[in-house]
């Protein structure tokens, strides 16, 4: 080695070390405040256009659980279309037909039980302002989303027909057909006779509800993973008196029924072209390269070769893809009680029950309410 070299070296090492001496560049993580309805509006600013939609409605639904009412009236009414353009459709929809376009390109307006839980939340939301006829709108609305190709699953929702019959009769209607209609979806489930001097209303949610999953060879059909609920009932109690709400509606059971969709239709053609196409390809791919190399078959086999590829192109560009977007803090089940309470100051007590009729006593809450002196009290409770 030569004189002076072995400090060169040296200097060098040093040199290459300097950078890992050097201070990092530390990038600040965003302040996350303990405001979920708060981040929740941040989401919902930040969504593309397709999903903002969804972000509102999940946040407006945690809106309501946490007693944040108006907040949640605004973003529904800010965010839920009109029940018109939830009937028809958009651009947006008609984009997602295009043989080369997923299905989630398309605005979220929901599946069927989305959009009805969508404004049969609203609904309570008018109900709660003192708009008992907007609430009996909303209801109304609710349940034409509610369609199938089996008619007895059509306007099926228990709590929708009950509660529209219920604010028809205490605004001097005759209710009788709706609650007609609504004991009959009911089953063994027994409903009770309008109290037209009920003021308390208690609207109740138990549960998890059902998440969206795609099926079939290219995800093309739309399926769902059940709900749960360990609550099948609970007691809404006022000093001695007390009034059990026992499960009427499941949310799982009414996205199962929806019926088949005009979408499964066109998601099931993209998926036989989708078939087709990669059959053509696969054909046509290997023999065309093998017929290619003689001479004498080489015209046969590029064009041969040719069509393969033109099949594997449109197969691998056709989206067949399902929209699995979900409204996912969505109840698994429905309930409801009614209450004559005096006007003031009163305290409710809600406890929850097992399929076995034992006590959740995890669950139990105590709502301290303002009863009203003229007019419907409309409390709205969530076991999570």
């Amino acid at each position: 080695m030569k004189p002076g070299a072995l400090p060169i070296i040296a200097l060098l090492a040093l040199l290459a070390l300097l950078p890992a001496c050097q201070t990092p560049q530390v990038q600040r993580a965003p302040e996350i405040s303990a405001d979920l309805v708060a981040e929740g509006r941040k989401l919902i600013a930040a969504a593309p256009a397709k999903d903002k939609n969804l972000w509102a409605y999940q946040v407006a639904l945690l809106a309501m659980k946490q007693g944040r009412y108006a907040e949640a009236q605004e973003l529904f009414g800010k965010h839920l279309p009109p029940a018109g353009a939830l009937l028809r459709g958009g651009a947006s929809g008609q984009q997602s037909r295009s043989l080369f376009q997923p299905e989630g390109v398309k605005v979220f307006y929901g599946e069927p039980h989305e959009r009805t839980m969508a404004w049969l939340y609203r609904g309570v939301l008018h109900w709660m302002d003192g708009e008992a006829d907007n609430a009996r709108a909303c209801f109304r609305t609710a349940q034409l989303f509610d369609l199938s190709e089996d008619s007895a699953h059509q306007s099926d929702w228990i709590l929708l027909g009950y509660l529209d019959g219920l604010i028809t009769s205490k605004l001097g209607g005759d209710g009788a057909d709706a609650l007609k209609r609504a004991r009959a979806h009911a089953g063994s489930r027994a409903l009770p006779e309008y109290d037209r001097a009920a003021n308390v209303m208690v609207v109740l949610q138990y549960g998890f509800g059902p998440v969206k999953k795609s099926g079939g060879n290219h995800g093309e059909r739309l399926a769902w993973a059940g709900g749960h609920s360990t609550v099948q009932a609970a007691v809404v109690r006022n000093g001695t008196k007390a009034v059990r709400a026992p499960v009427l509606d499941d949310v799982s059971f009414q996205a199962s029924t929806r019926g088949l969709r005009r979408m499964d239709t066109v998601l099931a053609q993209k998926a036989g072209v989708k078939k087709v196409a990669d059959v053509v390809g696969d054909v046509g791919v290997v023999p065309g390269l093998i017929l290619s190399q003689p001479a004498g078959t080489r015209d046969a086999g590029l064009v041969l070769l040719g069509a393969g590829l033109t099949g594997k192109a449109v197969g691998g560009s056709v989206e067949p893809r399902a929209d699995t977007r979900t409204w996912n803090n969505l109840p698994q089940h429905l309930a409801f009680a009614a209450l004559r309470l005096p006007a003031g100051r009163q305290r409710l007590t809600v406890d929850f029950y097992d399929a076995d009729g034992q006590l959740l006593s995890d669950l139990s809450r105590t709502l301290e309410l303002d009863v009203k002196p003229q007019g419907d009290t409309v409390v709205f409770v969530a076991d999570k």
